[in-house]
């Protein structure tokens, strides 16, 4: 019997804007209680005969597996490279097998007794898939010794994902008694209950955010933090070698080169909430080999390169998980320490063009990097209730993250003067999140030494409560970043509404914050909704004049970040809108 089949709105979207003459594209799912998801897509194009979904595999978390086929025609016919794929899927014993038609129809059919079999499914939206799955990250450090040899890396590397699998290690979930053994050992699970779920787990961490209170999006996303413990050798895991080793060291003898360093694996697994902690030790063990087959793909393509077969100037893998809003799903890229974004401009295109992403934006660069730690507010605007879509409206929205600044931040007093400096620093953060820039965000004394050193401010500037404007952020953006500004000078507020389709087109291509500024005040928009049958417009703004703690519910509560209707400009006041460009990247 063939399994119920969902698919992600994530997926659903996606496959619409595929162009019919695309490749053979491979789906990605994962199965729980006799159903199969889809999570994800690529597409394959087989170059020089490598089958590049396996290395992409590794880069999905755990649980998520090969799952199907995609053709882009009208008929049910599969030529021999997609029979091939079908040979990989092993999630389920029957591949699905989705065909697009030239007018964008998308019909599902699983592979039954090697016949098709076409089936019906379900789309999930994206606040339930937040809501029904939880991620769970693994992180931990382990030594490694060996050869600075292409066979002596192969060879360590494979003894460890030999010793995870083999169920000699166990699992801590952190800021929990609760342990997670192997088939070494006839405890199993310690600290709670053996019928115990992944999701009740989550509950009884955080009961006030139950899973029925919560507001679930791709930045509310539940992670549970894991580390591994390696009975034979616990002394070696301990914050000690994590600080004292924290470069690699190479010393010679013969017959080689020695590597000695500490190797971070940091995975993820994906998971429903109705997983049993009893069937969690197994995902991990899955992970952490994961992790390790991408960590020595690091180490072995630096070992083959000149100059590095020696092992002199290795460098350190450094893992970042990606969350890209266009596919609703972890990416996990590793790449060696300190090698310079720019660099790896051709590894990223090649990971776009896989992933059908956009070819003028960074996605894979380290700023992209998912973080939920952030000291500051990241997406305020994200906690705003959605209002239902109205016919002949157009919404237009900041693209991306960015941390809100405001007065009083950083134990630093700005208040009455600073509001264009903390707009600033938020249009900054946002272009550090995008991977645009690797740069700091500016203090405010910062800021006024960069606008002296330009010479726009005289020397008396520095360490002043002199207030800045849409111009002297359009200089320092320029400066600090080498982003270019386009300067909006309206004559009164009224006349604001007149620019409305330009701050449209320009959240629609750029995706940037504006800042504007008018009188004394500076406000950050957001985004703009625009109905065009009354001509009515309404402005998403973040109100940098917020003084109390970065409290979500009272900054959306209190309306320091909301919409507001045209008449929350002063009618009589000039303004002047600083809007951030953007360049094609990648």
């Amino acid at each position: 019997m063939s399994p119920r089949l969902i698919i992600s709105k994530y997926v659903i979207e996606r496959l619409s804007k595929l162009d019919t003459n695309e490749p053979t594209g491979c789906l990605y799912g994962l199965m729980y209680d006799g159903t199969l998801l889809v999570v994800g897509l690529s597409l394959e194009f087989f170059e020089n005969e490598q089958k590049t979904y396996r290395q992409l595999l590794l880069q999905l978390p755990a649980e998520v597996e090969l799952c199907g086929v995609i053709k882009f025609s009208e008929t049910l016919s599969i030529e021999s490279k997609p029979k091939e794929i079908f040979q990989d899927v092993d999630i389920t014993d029957n591949p699905l097998f989705i065909v697009i038609s030239k007018d964008k129809q998308i019909k599902a059919h699983f592979l039954v007794h090697d016949k098709f079999e076409e089936t019906n499914y379900e789309v999930l939206q994206p606040e339930e898939l937040w809501k029904q799955f939880i991620h769970v990250r693994l992180n931990t450090v382990l030594p490694l010794t060996c050869e600075a040899t292409i066979a002596g890396v192969k060879n360590i590397m494979q003894n460890k994902r030999k010793k995870i699998a083999s169920g000699q290690v166990s699992f801590h979930i952190d800021g929990t008694s609760i342990y997670l053994f192997g088939v070494a050992s006839d405890v199993g699970v310690t600290g709670t209950s053996t019928e115990a779920n992944i999701g009740e787990l989550m509950d009884s961490l955080g009961p006030e955010q139950s899973s029925k209170k919560k507001k679930h999006s791709i930045n509310k996303v539940e992670i549970v933090p894991v580390n591994l413990v390696l009975k034979t050798t616990k002394d070696m895991l301990s914050d000690k070698l994590v600080k004292t080793a924290v470069k690699m060291m190479t010393t010679q003898r013969k017959p080689a080169f020695c590597i000695s360093m500490p190797l971070r694996v940091d995975t993820l697994a994906m998971i429903h909430r109705n997983t049993k902690l009893s069937e969690l030790y197994t995902v991990l063990v899955e992970a952490a080999c994961r992790s390790l087959r991408l960590l020595e793909h690091v180490l072995l393509e630096q070992l083959g390169q000149e100059g590095i077969g020696d092992g002199a100037g290795l460098r350190l893998p450094e893992t970042f998980h990606f969350l890209p809003p266009e596919i609703g799903h972890f990416i996990t890229r590793i790449v060696p320490k300190g090698i310079p974004d720019e660099s790896m401009e051709s590894d990223r295109r090649s990971l776009h063009e896989q992933l059908s992403l956009p070819q003028d934006r960074p996605i894979f660069r380290r700023g992209n990097a998912y973080t939920s730690n952030s000291a500051k507010l990241i997406n305020p605007h994200e906690a705003i209730p959605v209002q239902p879509v109205k016919p002949d409206v157009a919404v237009a929205l900041v693209r991306g993250r960015y941390t809100y600044h405001h007065y009083m931040q950083d134990n630093f007093n700005d208040d009455g003067w600073g509001c264009a400096y903390r707009s600033m620093q938020t249009i900054f953060s946002w272009f550090r999140f995008q991977g645009y820039s690797t740069n700091d965000i500016p203090t405010h004394r910062d800021i006024q030494q960069c606008l002296v050193n330009i010479g726009d401010k005289p020397s008396s500037f520095l360490g002043s409560k002199q207030w800045i404007g849409s111009t002297e952020v359009m200089f320092c953006l320029e400066t600090i970043l080498g982003v270019q500004s386009r300067i909006i000078f309206a004559n009164t507020g009224s006349e604001l509404l007149s620019y409305t389709p330009e701050l449209v087109h320009h959240f629609e291509r750029h995706g940037s914050p504006i800042m504007i500024g008018g009188g004394v005040l500076a406000h950050t928009i957001l985004g703009v909704e625009y109905n065009s049958v009354t001509n009515d417009t309404r402005y998403l703004i973040l109100d940098p004049h917020y003084t109390g703690v970065d409290d979500v519910t009272v900054v959306v509560s209190k309306g320091w970040c909301g919409w507001k209707n045209s008449d929350f400009w002063n009618k009589t006041a000039h303004y002047n809108l600083c809007l951030p460009q953007t360049k094609p990247a990648i």
